[in-house]
């Protein structure tokens, strides 16, 4: 991809809609949050991810970010403790089941790289509620996103998760972004919405999303309601099914696309063809995302538009 994908964004100094823009997205949803498990994934992402990412970091319970000393973070162990005293904040809050929040960021306010990895606070006897995120430029190489995916999920067990285009938004200004988030998803329905706080909570239940990256975990995989469809999914014209640690990851073409619904994007039928045979381990219930989707109560109509579309479309 070398020029911008043809969706109209507002610049970021544009007041009516602040820091709203195309981005590429990387969402994982673990089970539950282990040491070992998030120091591999940050292990693997810096080999990915440029020297630049190391610029800011925001460690729990710290509040926001702090901008980082020069140093080796590409390089040096993860165990050391004078490169990264941050992290032994980290492991102590995961051990002990607290809130986990550990960001790294390259400090662009747009077409940037960063990475996050965040647990909700839970007691010992309560599912853990985790993800794995990384964002990028939107025009990053595809198959770097598509490598980095299938390498985190041989290492992560997931319950489910995608990569494609997602809106980015600053998430002081949530409200503001969403009302024209809501028209855009409207438009472009391979693009992501996104709203954690929201669907979260909710990621043991189902799936959130067919993307042009979807993982299905190892429960979704053994669903009763699914499990007769699961190898229909390699039917799909241009789609790859293939087995990913614990689960299974589906890959719609080459490279990630909007499903520009005013324009030929002949991919699109992929998205469609997946959306039918996943439909019945997405999300059913999910806590209204933002704006127009919570004023509608259309959340799930968004979930499930590949397979309902008439129900999108008139929401």
């Amino acid at each position: 991809m070398t020029s911008p994908p043809p969706l109209a964004l507002p610049s970021p100094g544009d007041p009516s809609v602040p820091l709203l823009e195309l981005g590429l997205d990387l969402t994982i949803y673990a089970e539950r949050l282990s040491v070992p498990e998030w120091e591999t994934v940050l292990d693997i992402y810096r080999r990915y991810a440029p020297a630049q990412v190391w610029t800011k970091v925001k460690a729990s319970p710290d509040i926001g970010f702090s901008r980082l000393p020069a140093g080796d973070y590409a390089n040096a162990p993860l165990s050391d403790d004078a490169a990264f005293p941050f992290l032994r904040r980290i492991r102590h809050r995961t051990v002990r089941g607290w809130r986990t929040e550990f960001r790294i960021w390259d400090g662009k306010l747009s077409q940037s790289w960063s990475a996050c990895i965040y647990r909700l606070a839970h007691q010992a006897d309560e599912p853990e509620y985790v993800f794995y995120r990384f964002l990028f430029p939107w025009d990053t190489a595809p198959a770097l996103v598509a490598s980095l995916a299938n390498e985190l999920g041989k290492h992560v067990k997931y319950l489910s998760g995608h990569a494609g285009f997602c809106h980015l938004y600053d998430p002081y200004f949530k409200a503001t972004a969403f009302a024209q988030i809501f028209p855009w998803a409207k438009r472009y329905w391979a693009v992501d919405v996104e709203d954690l706080n929201a669907s979260l909570p909710f990621m043991h239940n189902g799936m959130k999303a067919i993307s042009w990256l979807t993982f299905i975990g190892a429960k979704f995989l053994a669903d009763p309601k699914f499990e007769a469809r699961r190898q229909s999914l390699k039917t799909i014209p241009g789609a790859v099914l293939k087995p990913c640690g614990s689960g299974a990851l589906l890959q719609l073409g080459d490279k990630p696309i909007l499903g520009d619904r005013h324009r030929l994007e002949p991919e699109l039928a992929s998205y469609f063809a997946a959306g039918v045979l996943l439909d019945p381990v997405l999300l059913t219930n999910i806590t209204e995302f933002e704006g127009p989707f919570a004023e509608k109560g259309c959340t799930v109509d968004w979930i499930h538009r590949f397979a309902a579309p008439n129900a999108w479309t008139s929401a």
